[in-house]
């Protein structure tokens, strides 16, 4: 049997992706597990409604216990241990390349198991100063759990994480942006 990651029925405490934190998990194997769910479901069989069918990509992860900017909604995560699956909010702790995906929330406890979005729309919290435009390219940054952004037409100087979403949804005040996340996997 082949050893891939890409396991669909992944048990989550908690149920869902966007509100799993905790100290433990069922099974310990299900680390490190790469998933995909489709959101919002369909209502109705044949019957479309407005965002159907969009899919998010997820992975369980082990969050860093000792990071000095806790995760929270948005926040950039970088791997510290990809063997271990272990992320951190530290953009000092590895390459600026070593993007593991995005916090879906805040942690309820230090070091808690928690999944990253790595594929399809999520809003993220982007550098200060940074105004995103529809089709540009998402980048880490050098600050701690936010990302940034390369203008259109310019080669990115770090992986690029996803584009800014069209049409633009932004929230000048908390500086975070719709993005349609294209993060590379880890194996």
């Amino acid at each position: 049997m082949p050893s891939r990651w890409e396991m669909p029925p992944v048990y989550l405490q908690s149920g869902a992706p966007e509100t799993e934190s905790t100290p433990t998990l069922h099974a310990p194997g299900l680390l490190g597990a790469r998933f995909t769910i489709i959101e919002p479901q369909r209502q109705q069989p044949g019957v479309e409604t407005a965002g159907a069918g969009r899919s998010k990509r997820y992975q369980l992860v082990k969050t860093d216990s000792t990071m000095s900017v806790g995760p929270y909604a948005g926040a950039t995560a970088w791997w510290t241990d990809r063997a271990n699956y272990m992320v951190t909010t530290s953009a000092s702790a590895s390459s600026r390349n070593d993007v593991a995906g995005i916090f879906l929330r805040t942690w309820e406890h230090a070091g808690d198991y928690m999944c990253v979005q790595i594929g399809g729309p999520r809003i993220v919290k982007l550098v200060d100063g940074a105004v995103p435009v529809a089709g540009a390219t998402l980048i880490p940054s050098a600050t701690d759990s936010k990302a940034d952004l390369t203008a259109i037409g310019t080669a990115p100087t770090h992986v690029a994480m996803g584009r800014i979403s069209a049409p633009l949804t932004y929230d000048a005040a908390a500086q975070e942006v719709l993005a349609d996340l294209d993060i590379p996997e880890t194996t």
